[in-house]
């Protein structure tokens, strides 16, 4: 098994300053998010702390913060400790599929937070999930509306459905 370190010789400048990069993107859209939100910014660095905090904007609770954390660590040791591929990539689709489903719903409700019900918002949000973050924490025309996880009031977002039809 090879080291850390020669995985990342291996990858050299090229790939780590772009990587680099986005970390800081990410940083700077997270914090500037939660100050929008009210929430405190130097949370975004803080490892689960960031998880937690960054679920409070959608109103779900602490506990849910599991649920982001710990399948990629059992999808990552999947890939990299088990030798037979069936089982390897079979372990890592079962804990993958639900943390993706899971990971998409939080991101759609991110956007509901800041009153985007559009199919588009929806997309734009999970394939350029770190640069809609920064466009939302950024943006002087984006207001936060609040937590929209297990709200009763269904009348707030316009159903799917009809967007599709």
């Amino acid at each position: 098994m090879e080291t850390i370190i020669q995985i990342i010789d291996k990858f050299g400048p090229g790939v780590l300053i772009p990587l680099g990069g986005f970390a800081i993107v990410g940083v700077l859209a997270q914090w500037s998010l939660y100050d929008k939100c009210g929430l405190p910014g130097i949370d975004c660095i803080i490892p689960v702390k960031n998880v937690i905090t960054f679920l409070k904007i959608m109103g779900r609770p602490a506990s849910h913060s599991a649920l982001v954390i710990i399948p990629p660590p059992i999808i990552i040791g999947a890939l990299l400790f088990i030798s037979e591929p069936a089982l390897q990539y079979g372990i890592a689709a079962l804990f993958f599929i639900p943390w993706a489903y899971f990971m998409i719903k939080v991101y759609i409700e991110l956007c509901q937070s800041f009153g985007h019900y559009k199919l588009t918002d929806y997309i734009m949000c999970v394939a350029f999930n770190g640069f809609y973050v920064l466009h939302l924490g950024l943006s002087y025309t984006e207001k936060y509306r609040g937590p929209v996880y297990d709200k009763k009031d269904n009348n707030a977002a316009p159903n799917i459905k009809s967007q599709l039809a």
